[in-house]
């Protein structure tokens, strides 16, 4: 691997491990301020997030080294900005929410996937395939913890409308039925329907 191609790999790994490593404060702060709360659901996908994002920065730390690079340069203006805004301003400016706060998650963890496919494609297209795999279990983490949300986010609203005396149907299995439907659709329109796939 010659000096150019390492060079971009490691930038694009420094800046992943920026993003996890932002996203993880306002998550630790999420957590805390949580435990305690009766919102057990929106606490234990926390704290999952918690877990995964925590291996991710070792990894990714790891594979920054073997290239030899380090994860503690500065940020990137880019990378602060957005993660500050999506990870930690939203939680600064309204009080705890835990349906918000799962909701701000998912838009962090969609960016967390997004990124992942990026680094996937330039680790791939640069022959570097340890980075490529470390990226792919990286994305498909995110995609699992973004299910995850999809799953429980429709109770956890339901019970935090109950929570201010609202009356509301069980609204979970309507919910699920989108979701089911959501998916379905755009798989099918990409070709991608189960065993499509080799």
């Amino acid at each position: 691997m010659n000096e150019k191609t390492t060079a971009t790999l490691t930038t694009y790994i420094t800046d992943m491990h920026a993003l996890v490593n932002h996203g993880l404060r306002a998550i630790d702060r999420q957590a805390r301020m949580l435990t305690g709360s009766n919102h057990l659901q929106a606490l234990g996908a926390v704290q999952e997030f918690q877990r995964t994002l925590e291996n991710h920065r070792k990894l990714l730390d790891a594979r920054a080294e073997a290239l030899g690079g380090k994860v503690t340069q500065p940020f990137k203006d880019a990378v602060t900005t957005v993660t500050g805004f999506l990870a930690g301003l939203t939680n600064r400016v309204r009080p705890l929410s835990a349906c918000k706060a799962i909701r701000d998650d998912y838009t962090y963890l969609s960016h967390v996937a997004v990124s992942y496919l990026m680094l996937f494609t330039t680790a791939n297209g640069l022959g570097d395939s340890d980075t490529a795999l470390l990226a792919e279990q990286g994305y498909r983490d995110a995609a699992r913890m973004v299910m995850h949300i999809d799953r429980i986010l429709p109770s956890l609203v339901a019970q935090e409308l109950r929570e201010h005396n609202l009356p509301i149907a069980d609204l979970e299995h309507q919910s699920r039925t989108m979701l089911a439907r959501a998916w379905k659709r755009e798989e099918s329109e990409l070709g991608l329907e189960s065993g499509a796939i080799a």
